[in-house]
């Protein structure tokens, strides 16, 4: 981390990433270091005696590559217990990306063993790039962008069930100036990594005794949140004023729930307040959202 300068809102954001273990989406032009910031999550998880994985399936790669057989573990097995990084998310296939959300949804892949079925465990923390439009500069102030609005919509179309269903954060990854990056000084991946040890530690506490619940990602429904990570009072009008006006789906509700709670445990908070969840609002995606 200390290596990259600036984008201080993208670090925060793969911090809380790595807390909660939330699947996070980086959105941005070519060059704006989409992929060097992803290859930085490993560093930020909890300390163990071996490095956790990082694996990149190829830009493109198909199922076989993704998921493996008996003798050869594909990529999305091997990330287990670590980071699965697909780069480029809009160059995978359908298969392929439905193969993702079927791994993120129930924690395992299926594969075929003797002409059976079997599903293998795969718990990883995924992170993923992607361009806001075919070129790249949709979101670019330079004006570089030449897609029509039907390409970008056709586009976002075909990503969008994968989005929805895959990933609680979203940040935009903007290009910036040299000159902005100059006087900078930057946090070790080290000193972020003691902060989400002691939020993951405060979750182990939380969920002991649960089996389906190790971090803050796992929770699945509203009334576990409530159950464990309570809103003030604040923080449930803001919940109710984010639904009236942002239209939320339950599951982007719940979402944006969880990782309320990381950020309130990335505080040392007991309970989730406005400003934990108001910033949890700002990691909605704007990717799928603007299309809805």
């Amino acid at each position: 981390m200390r290596s990259i300068r600036g984008q201080a809102h993208v670090k925060r954001a793969l911090e809380i990433a790595a807390a909660g273990r939330h699947h996070i989406l980086l959105v941005g032009p070519p060059g704006a270091g989409k992929a060097q910031l992803a290859r930085t999550l490993p560093s930020l998880l909890p300390g163990r005696s071996r490095p956790h994985p990082l694996r990149e399936p190829p830009c493109g790669g198909d199922r076989n590559a993704f998921v493996g057989d008996p003798q050869t573990p594909g990529e999305v097995i091997l990330a287990h217990d670590g980071v699965l990084f697909m780069k480029t998310l809009d160059t995978f296939d359908p298969p392929v990306l439905t193969l993702l959300a079927q791994a993120v949804e129930i924690h395992a892949v299926s594969i075929e063993i003797n002409e059976s079925l079997v599903e293998v465990p795969t718990r990883f923390l995924l992170v993923a790039t992607v361009k806001p439009c075919p070129c790249g500069f949709s979101c670019d102030p330079t004006g570089l962008c030449r897609c029509s609005t039907q390409e970008i919509a056709q586009y976002k179309q075909r990503l969008k069930e994968t989005v929805h269903t895959c990933f609680a954060l979203e940040v935009e990854v903007p290009l910036t100036a040299q000159e902005r990056l100059s006087h900078h000084t930057e946090e070790s991946s080290a000193r972020i990594r003691k902060r989400v040890e002691a939020a993951r530690a405060l979750q182990q506490r939380r969920y002991a005794g649960e089996r389906h619940i190790q971090v803050n990602a796992d929770l699945s429904s509203a009334e576990e949140v409530q159950h464990y990570c309570p809103l003030d009072n604040s923080g449930k009008e803001l919940l109710a004023a984010a639904y009236r006006h942002l239209h939320l789906t339950p599951l982007q509700g719940l979402r944006v729930q969880a990782v309320a709670c990381t950020i309130a445990d990335l505080a040392g908070s007991p309970t989730i307040a406005a400003r934990h969840l108001a910033e949890a609002v700002q990691y909605i995606s704007r990717f799928i959202r603007d299309e809805a």
